[in-house]
Formats: C-alpha cells, sequence, structure tokens
C-alpha cells in the first residue's frame, strides 16, 4: 500500500483519480460556448426597441431643428433696427387693411392659396426663407415656426399662414389662420390641439411685438365649411387649424383665439401628479424583473434537455459518465424539476412547452417594458421632470380616438361644437 499525498492509503487497485474537467452537457462547462439562441433574440429586441423608438428620436430631432430656427429668428429681429422693425409691422398692419374679405378654401386639399396681394410674400420676411412669425402654446407645451403659404414644403417643417386670410396684427378686424399638421411621422405640430379649452391662452410672437390670445371657440367642420375662418367686424382672431381625427384626418379642427393684448399671462401645462410617474417607472422595472424570471428559466430548461438527451445515449460505465449524470441531476435539482424525472428521464414534451410559454413572456414582458419606459418619458414631460417639450402628452388620448375613428365611431371622439 502506498500513501497518497492526500493522505490517504492507497492499495493499489483503486482506479486512477481523474480530473474534474466539466463535460460537454454540464452547467460550467457552457458558460463559455456560443448561444446563438440569445443573440438571435438580443438583435430581434433591438430591431423591434429601434422601430417603436424612431418617431420619439425623430420627434426630437425636429424639435431641435424648430428651436433652432426659432432662436435665428429672435437673433435676426434683435440686429434689426428700431425704425426697420417698425416699418415692417405698418406694412403688415396696411396689408390686412387692403385685404378686407379674403376667399378662403381648405389649406389641406388645394396644392396652392394664390395670395390676393402680390407683396403678401415679402410682409413680414424677416430671415428671407419665409418665416413670419413663431406660435407658442404653453399649455401643450408647443412653440413652432409660421411660415408664408401652406404646401408641402412648408407644412414638413412647421405651420403655416394660409396666404388668403389676415397676417397676424393688432388692427381691429383681423382673422389669421394658422394651420399644422396632426399624426406627421417623426414630428409634433399640432398634435396635442386637441388638449385645448375654452379659456385657454395662447401667444403669436411678430417682430418684438407678443399678440396673446384666448381660446373663445373650439369646433370640428368638414373642409368645406369655412364659414367659421371669415373675418367679423371689429373682431381680432387668431384660429389655429389641423385634421382631426387622428389617423382620419377628414375633418377639421378649429381652435379659435381672440386678441386679449400684448404679453399676457399664458395658460400653463396642467401635469399629473407624481406618483403617476413613479408607477410608470414601476411597472418598467417589474416587467424588467419578469423578463429576465423568464429567460432564466427557459435557459435552465435548455440545459436540461441537453443533458437529458446526453443521459439517454448508451455509454460505458465510466467516472466521467458518473460526473456527467451527477451534474444533469444537480441542474435539474436547480431548475425544480425532480419530479420529471421519475422514470429516469425528463418530460421532453412538458418541458418543450413551458420553454414556448417562457419564450413569450419574454417577448411580451419586453414590450410592455417598452410601452411603460414611452409611457414614463411623456410623464417626465409633463411634470417637468424634463424640458418642455412634450412627446407623449396625448399618446394614449390620440390612439383610442384613431380606433373610434377606424370603427366608425366617430360621434364617440368628436367635439363637434364645445
Amino acid at each position: 500500500m502506498t500513501e497518497t499525498k492526500t493522505g490517504q492509503m492507497d492499495d493499489g487497485n483503486a482506479a486512477p483519480t481523474t480530473p474534474d474537467v466539466p463535460k460537454k452537457g454540464s452547467e460550467h462547462g457552457r458558460a463559455h460556448r456560443f448561444d446563438w439562441h440569445n443573440i438571435i433574440e438580443a438583435l430581434a429586441f433591438l430591431v423591434g426597441l429601434t422601430i417603436f423608438l424612431y418617431p420619439l428620436i425623430a420627434s426630437y430631432v425636429n424639435y431641435s431643428q424648430q428651436a433652432q430656427t426659432i432662436d435665428n429668428y429672435d437673433a435676426i429681429v434683435s440686429r434689426l433696427s428700431p425704425k426697420v422693425r417698425e416699418k415692417m409691422w405698418k406694412d403688415a398692419k396696411k396689408y390686412d387693411v387692403e385685404l378686407g374679405k379674403p376667399h378662403l378654401r381648405d389649406p389641406f386639399s388645394t396644392r396652392s392659396l394664390h395670395a390676393p396681394l402680390d407683396r403678401y410674400w415679402k410682409t413680414l420676411d424677416v430671415d428671407g426663407h419665409g418665416m413670419m412669425a413663431y406660435v407658442e402654446i404653453p399649455k401643450i407645451q408647443v412653440k413652432l415656426p409660421v411660415y408664408h403659404g401652406t404646401s408641402d414644403k412648408v407644412l414638413a417643417k412647421g405651420t403655416g399662414h394660409i396666404a388668403t386670410t389676415h397676417l397676424p396684427t393688432d388692427n381691429k378686424t383681423v382673422h389669421s389662420v394658422i394651420t399644422g399638421h396632426t399624426g406627421l411621422v417623426g414630428h409634433v405640430f399640432f398634435d396635442n390641439l386637441t388638449q385645448m379649452k375654452k379659456g385657454d391662452t395662447f401667444e403669436v410672437r411678430v417682430l418684438t411685438h407678443h399678440l396673446t390670445y384666448k381660446v373663445d371657440s373650439i369646433t370640428v367642420i368638414w373642409p368645406t365649411q369655412v364659414k367659421a375662418l371669415q373675418p367679423v367686424a371689429d373682431k381680432n382672431y387668431v384660429t389655429l387649424l389641423t385634421c382631426t381625427p387622428y389617423g382620419v384626418n377628414d375633418h377639421r379642427l378649429l381652435v379659435r383665439g381672440h386678441y386679449i393684448g400684448e404679453s399676457k399671462p399664458l395658460t400653463k401645462p396642467t401635469g399629473l401628479p407624481l406618483w403617476v410617474l413613479w408607477l410608470f417607472l414601476l411597472m418598467v422595472l417589474l416587467c424588467v424583473l419578469a423578463e429576465m424570471w423568464c429567460h432564466r428559466r427557459r435557459t435552465r430548461n435548455r440545459w436540461l434537455l441537453e443533458d437529458d438527451a446526453q443521459k439517454g445515449r448508451p455509454e460505458k460505465e465510466t467516472s466521467d459518465n458518473a460526473a456527467s449524470a451527477a451534474a444533469a441531476t444537480k441542474a435539474a435539482e436547480t431548475a425544480g424539476k425532480a419530479d420529471d424525472e421519475q422514470s429516469g428521464r425528463l418530460d421532453v414534451e412538458k418541458i418543450r412547452r413551458r420553454m414556448r410559454w417562457e419564450l413569450a413572456g419574454i417577448w411580451v414582458f419586453s414590450l410592455l417594458a417598452v410601452f411603460f419606459a414611452w409611457a414614463s418619458f411623456g410623464m417626465m414631460m409633463r411634470t417637468g421632470f424634463l424640458p418642455a417639450f412634450d412627446l407623449g402628452y396625448s399618446w394614449w388620448d390620440s390612439h383610442v380616438t384613431y380606433w373610434f375613428s377606424i370603427t366608425g365611431m366617430q360621434h364617440l371622439s368628436m367635439p363637434i361644437n364645445w
């Protein structure tokens, strides 16, 4: 007999010891294997996430460009001499007087609206690119440039002024119409105009004049019903016009405000209680944890199937086989599947069904996590956690309205005459 390094006596008959090398089917050996399933799932999720977040990213980029355009407008106006600014303002007021009663047509159903006066395109053209003013609506956190005309090119970069209506000035008899898209991919123009109520205030900034308007009428009309856009004697109006309902766009939403002076207090966004934001963030966390749990369970089940397949092969009774069987038994106990091994083999079909349900759970919880993350972003806009630019203000409201519209229930979602 000989003594081993561990102090035990070796009688020469014991089988030689072998190093504890993890087999191909063991849990430790898998840690270094390249798993295509996880890579494909991760890539698919990233592609889906990118598609889902594209409107958000595009809207932020376009918003930044619009903000830069407005800053440039203010910078140009500030560099003009007081004499030049006064002349431009008087020219605009004179234009309104000479315009009289304009001929109106729907801007979205007409390719081009010709101005009744030739000098329209040069009046209030401060930057040389057709920007005459910008409209600010703090209630829905909107700040957009206003350009001459309503061509497709104009409405793709901001709001447009209908060429056959008055310019926004402080004259007594004025009705200026500013129009913008709703639901244009990658942009947030007048999408949230449905949130405006009577009594809310907004502002149109022309040169250094901050013209304030108070909403007194909100109406939904057919595109041919342009009578509501006609001027009224001794009334100074600005109407904000957009398509409605969301996604259908067969009607026009008119939000009209009357002039109440310059630099008056503007309606602030109402926001939401902070607990709503924390609730949405909690839902994001729960969905992420649930997705991780499903993924872990599915991975362990895959290990069980691989180990079970190896266990069923005809192999010699060696210490390596015993180690592989021990590893498979340990993995089964870790996953809580010991009851399935009463006959010596796993219930493969049952485990595969579980894996299919777990894969479905991974996708469902992933999509829910993205949805609640999106909603949380919108809530942060409304509660002041992020800069005053709202991407999710009426996301839910707009899509519910769209559903009502495509199912023929417009009357449930359309405010005909508030």
